[in-house]
C-alpha cells in the first residue's frame, strides 16, 4: 500500500526579477542580450520582435537574465531522497523540472496532467502544454511503495495570434486525420528510454536571428478560424540555408512528410527530441549519430508552408516546449 507523506515546503527566494531595458543609440539586440546574459531569441519571444534589426531608440524591452526561479523545496521525502526542488511557477509551454538530491540514483515516476514521467538521472522533466489553462495542478511522485504530492503552478505566457494564408493546393493538408497520423509518426521517432546525449545549452540550428513566428502563437487558417498553435520557432531564411544540429543526438526520422515537408528529427535522450521541418534537402539518415554543429540539411519551403524558412521545435516525451530557454541553460 502506498502511504502519503506530509510535505514540509520551504519557498526559496526569487532571484529572477522582471526588468526592462530602454534601447540607446547604437545598441543592437545582440549587444543587449550579451549585457543581460540572455539570447537574442529569448528577447524576441519576450517582446514579440519578428526582425531583431528593427529596434527603435527609446524602445522599452522586457528583459530577464538567466533563469533562477523561486523554488519549492521538499525536505521530508521518501528514502533515499534527501530533498526535492521544483519551480514555484512554470509558464505555459515550458518545463517544470523536479530535481532530486540523493546519495545514489533514484528510480520512480511522477504522474502529472494524465501522463507518467520517469525519474531519470535524479530529475524529472515535466512539460507543460502551451494550451494548458493557468492554475495549480497536482503531481504525484512515487518511489517504491511511497508517494508524495507536489503542486505545479502554471502561469499564462505571452502569445500572439497569426492568420496564415495558404495557397489552395496546400489547404488540403489540413485534414485532421493526416495531421494526427503524421504527429504520431514524429513522436514515435523518439526513443523515450535513450540515455541523455547532450551537455550544456543547445546551440541555434541556423545562422540567423530573424524569427518570423515565435513559439506558442495561436494560429488561424482560412477565414480566420482558430486551428492550432505554433509548436516551435520559425527562422526566416532563404531556401538552401544550412541547418545544423544544436546538440548531440541520434537521427530518428529523415524523410519527406505531407505536412512538415522534408523533415528530420533528432533524439537527444531522456525523451527530448528536436524537429526540423520544410527542408529543401536532407543530409542525414535515420540511426546516424550526430554532434552539435553537424549538418542536417538545408532550409526550404516544402509541406504546409507559405514561404522559405526553418521550423525548429523541441518536444519532451512528445509534448512541444518553447525552444528559446534551451539556448540559455540545460534542464
Amino acid at each position: 500500500m502506498r502511504r502519503p507523506l506530509s510535505a514540509f515546503l520551504v519557498l526559496c527566494s526569487l532571484t529572477l526579477a522582471q526588468t526592462t531595458h530602454t534601447v540607446q543609440p547604437g545598441e543592437t539586440l545582440y549587444r543587449i542580450a550579451r549585457q543581460y546574459n540572455t539570447s537574442v531569441e529569448a528577447l524576441q519571444v519576450l517582446n514579440n520582435i519578428a526582425d531583431p534589426t528593427q529596434l527603435r531608440v527609446g524602445q522599452v524591452l522586457r528583459v530577464t537574465g538567466r533563469p533562477s526561479l523561486a523554488l519549492h523545496r521538499l525536505t521530508q521525502a521518501p528514502a533515499p531522497i534527501e530533498a526535492l526542488e521544483w519551480p514555484r511557477e512554470t509558464i505555459q509551454g515550458h518545463l517544470a523540472v523536479v530535481r532530486i538530491t540523493a546519495p545514489a540514483p533514484v528510480q520512480g515516476e511522477v504522474r502529472f496532467l494524465g501522463n507518467t514521467y520517469p525519474i531519470q538521472q535524479n530529475r524529472v522533466l515535466l512539460p507543460v502544454p502551451a494550451l494548458q489553462a493557468p492554475g495549480v495542478y497536482p503531481a504525484r511522485l512515487r518511489v517504491g511503495g511511497a508517494e508524495v504530492g507536489l503542486e505545479v503552478r502554471v502561469v499564462a505566457g505571452s502569445f500572439g495570434r497569426f492568420v496564415l494564408q495558404l495557397p489552395p493546393d496546400r489547404r488540403a493538408l489540413l485534414v485532421p486525420e493526416r495531421l494526427r497520423a503524421e504527429r504520431l509518426k514524429v513522436v514515435g521517432s523518439c526513443d523515450f528510454d535513450r540515455p541523455q546525449q547532450w551537455r550544456g545549452p543547445f546551440r541555434k540550428p541556423i545562422q540567423t536571428n530573424r524569427i518570423t513566428d515565435p513559439f506558442g502563437t495561436r494560429r488561424s487558417y482560412d477565414q480566420g478560424r482558430t486551428y492550432s498553435y505554433h509548436e516551435g520557432l520559425d527562422y526566416g531564411v532563404p531556401e538552401g540555408t544550412p541547418v545544423y544540429a544544436p546538440a548531440p543526438g541520434v537521427v530518428g526520422l529523415a524523410e519527406r512528410l505531407e505536412v512538415r515537408g522534408n523533415a528530420v528529427t533528432l533524439d537527444h535522450g531522456l525523451g527530448v527530441c528536436s524537429g526540423y521541418w520544410h527542408l529543401s534537402r536532407i543530409a542525414v539518415k535515420p540511426g546516424q549519430a550526430v554532434q552539435a554543429g553537424d549538418l542536417l540539411g538545408y532550409s526550404g519551403n516544402t509541406g504546409l508552408s507559405n514561404g522559405p524558412h526553418l521550423h525548429f521545435e523541441i518536444r519532451v516525451r512528445g509534448i512541444p516546449t518553447n525552444p528559446a530557454p534551451w539556448f540559455l541553460s540545460v534542464p
